[in-house]
């Protein structure tokens, strides 16, 4: 270290490498966290023996975590290399401290003096703030995944949800518009009694290739150093992407780009089965020629969920727009409380329903008549429209699309669909077609959890 580094340091004790205020550490199996932190210290006068102390205290009365966490005396180094005055006044410091346990907020502390000076009368350095242990989450996506709701929605920041952004950690909160993440956050820390923090990377209008390692993705790239920055451990990732691949040249590859995505980020995580949530494709407005690769789309996202292990999906159909394709902020709240539920039950092993009404089947019963057969309903399925304002539901056909004439809801979990012709040749059925689906799909009525959308071929 040169002079001119001494000279400007002001702080008695600095933090040149370790946690920041705000930050969220992620917990390990055992629901505690480690630090190691490092920096300068220097004294007014020539002391005997410094040395640098540090100590974790709770924000809210200021009392030590722990007797191992009170005080512990850092490495401390004298720097030789200056005589005169300066002379065993300046040096480094390092310290690891363990066993920090999920919780906070939590306050570092720092103090120098030599060891002949009692505790309380150590010159003060740096202190790092509004500290948490708990569990990490990325955001990873396009522009819903950044959050584009502009109308007003009641969701206000909340002390222990925390968001690590370029410029650092801070509280999370909306910034020039509204995102579904730290409702997400605030459920699980109510939930699970312990701080959530939030990594987000998503970046509006980015295509699935730019999240692709395989193709140096320059998106997957700039995620792998906010993880780096956030610690490199996280809890697990949230995903809402798709818009830019419903092209007839991009859906036929989503399948292999977001494979290599979530191989590329379990790899850079050290988790090989670290959890994906991800929302199917929601609507667009206005006049639009892709409306087979939004349906391709949907069906895309929802086998990769059963093809790969830890791979969850959700559908938001019911969630408003504030554009032609943002969803708003109450659309967020929605994406928060069902990518919420996912969590609580699929990674953190919680006994809700999350899974939503999914078709397993379609077949004929008859010419003109087809049957689906919906897997996860708690209670039953419930559908109210008319075939002719809305309906959730295409069939199609050789010839094209069939028109539809009734349908009947069966046993809690079937529906029958009545046709206005017999079926000729190969047919299919899709729930939530077109690129602008209605709001209204079948859904479990308990807890109101939609219909995933779907493309398959009738039996």
């Amino acid at each position: 270290m040169n002079k001119d580094e001494y000279s400007e340091q002001i702080s008695p004790v600095t933090i040149d490498a370790g946690p920041s205020s705000w930050q969220i550490l992620q917990q390990d199996a055992d629901g505690v966290a480690s630090v190691t932190l490092s920096g300068r210290w220097w004294t007014i006068g020539r002391r005997k023996k410094p040395e640098v102390r540090v100590r974790i205290v709770r924000e809210d009365d200021g009392t030590p975590i722990g007797t191992a966490h009170d005080w512990q005396r850092a490495r401390t180094a004298i720097d030789r290399s200056l005589g005169g005055d300066r002379a065993g006044r300046f040096g480094t410091w390092r310290i690891k401290m363990g066993h920090i346990p999920r919780g906070g907020p939590y306050r570092i502390q720092t103090k120098v003096g030599s060891v002949e000076d009692a505790i309380e009368w150590r010159r003060s350095g740096d202190v790092v703030n509004l500290l948490g242990v708990g569990d990490l989450w990325l955001i990873a996506g396009q522009s819903n995944a950044e959050g584009y709701g502009r109308d007003p929605a009641y969701d206000p920041p909340e002390m222990g949800v925390h968001q690590c952004l370029p410029g650092g950690w801070e509280l999370a909160m909306h910034e020039h518009s509204h995102s579904p993440w730290p409702a997400f956050g605030k459920i699980l820390r109510r939930d699970r009694g312990y701080p959530m923090g939030l990594i987000p990377t998503a970046v509006g209008g980015s295509a699935v290739s730019e999240w692709d390692p395989g193709q140096d993705g320059a998106l997957f790239k700039n995620m792998k150093d906010r993880l780096a920055a956030a610690g490199g451990r996280i809890k697990g990732c949230l995903w809402y992407q798709g818009e830019s691949d419903t092209g007839a040249g991009d859906y036929p590859h989503y399948k292999a780009r977001f494979r290599r995505f979530v191989r590329g980020l379990r790899r850079a995580t050290r988790r090989p089965d670290l959890p994906v949530i991800t929302v199917q494709l929601n609507r667009v407005l206005g006049p639009r020629d892709d409306a087979a690769g939004w349906e391709a789309m949907r069906e895309i996202q929802r086998r990769l969920a059963h093809e790969i292990d830890g791979v969850y999906i959700v559908p938001v159909f019911e969630a408003g727009l504030c554009d032609g394709i943002h969803l708003s902020s109450l659309g967020n709240l929605l994406v928060a409380q069902r990518t919420a539920a996912v969590a609580l039950g699929a990674v953190y092993g919680r006994d809700v329903a999350y899974k939503h009404p999914e078709c397993r089947s379609a077949r004929r019963v008859s010419g003109a008549t087809i049957e689906l057969h919906f897997d996860h309903i708690v209670t039953r399925l419930d559908y109210e429209c008319d075939v002719g304002n809305g309906f959730a539901f295409a069939v199609r056909d050789r010839e094209g699309e069939v028109p539809v004439l009734r349908y009947r809801m069966i046993g809690g979990n079937r529906m029958r669909i009545e046709l206005a012709r017999a079926l000729h040749g190969r047919a299919t059925v899709t729930g939530a077609p077109g690129c602008c689906p209605p709001h209204i799909v079948p859904r479990d009525i308990s807890g109101y959890r939609g219909m995933l959308g779907f493309t398959m071929d009738v039996s």
